[in-house]
């Protein structure tokens, strides 16, 4: 396969994929399942664009295995600010006087 044919695969599967969660977002009742849905779907496409788009799949060891935890990092901060937003909102606020 072409680099230009497989970038472009990647790119319609990324469109299909924030379709996919931005339907889920609009129309889907909140809850666990919901933003565990959305995500999984921003932890596959954010590999997709380490992978793919910044070409990380050749770079050395250390670097990619960095950035991609970083991209494991977002989605599991999405699902614990669902789970401790409130408690979260409460230690980042501004104390009022």
């Amino acid at each position: 396969m072409t680099n230009r044919k497989r970038l472009t695969i990647s790119w319609l599967f990324l469109m299909a994929l924030t379709l996919s969660s931005a339907l889920m977002g609009e129309y889907a009742h909140p809850g666990f399942w919901i933003i565990t849905s959305v995500a999984f779907i921003t932890a596959i496409k954010g590999r997709l664009i380490i992978d793919e788009f910044m070409e990380l799949g050749d770079a050395s060891l250390a670097i990619r295995r960095t950035v991609r935890l970083f991209g494991l990092l977002v989605p599991a901060l999405m699902i614990l600010t669902w789970l401790f937003g409130p408690r979260l909102a409460q230690w980042t606020s501004l104390a009022t006087f």
